[in-house]
């Protein structure tokens, strides 16, 4: 009788993480090797569990944008996107991203200058 009272606890953390709320961010989209990824902008301190980069489990139409602004199959756009976020957890290849993303649509995209801080011209919608 007493394990049933237990395993509603033990599952808590993982159904938290299986109600993504839906976000504007803003930040890096990068594919690499066994990689992609999202590092977001920060405008507060992340809340506990969170690591700062995000698997994106879902591109969406963010893959479109970002076949055209990158040459080849690897590199980093920033975007400003409405995505589905996961609450932290342990996503991704062999579980090193904090948090979980689909993304829903893509509300700017551009390449990332190399003398321009992109996050500082955002205005961040958390």
């Amino acid at each position: 009788m007493r394990l049933r009272s237990i395993v509603p606890l033990f599952l808590l953390p993982l159904l938290a993480s299986a109600h993504p709320q839906d976000r504007v961010v803003s930040g890096y989209y990068t594919v690499g090797w066994e990689e992609q990824s999202f590092t977001p902008c920060r405008g507060r301190p992340l809340p506990i569990g969170d690591r700062g980069v995000w698997w994106v489990s879902n591109p969406g139409p963010m893959m479109g944008v970002y076949r055209d602004l990158v040459e080849g199959d690897w590199g980093t756009i920033f975007v400003t996107v409405r995505a589905d976020l996961t609450q932290p957890g342990q996503f991704g290849h062999l579980g090193g991203y904090s948090r979980s993303m689909a993304v829903l649509e893509v509300m700017d995209a551009r390449r990332p200058a190399e003398r321009r801080d992109d996050c500082s011209r955002t205005a961040q919608a958390e």
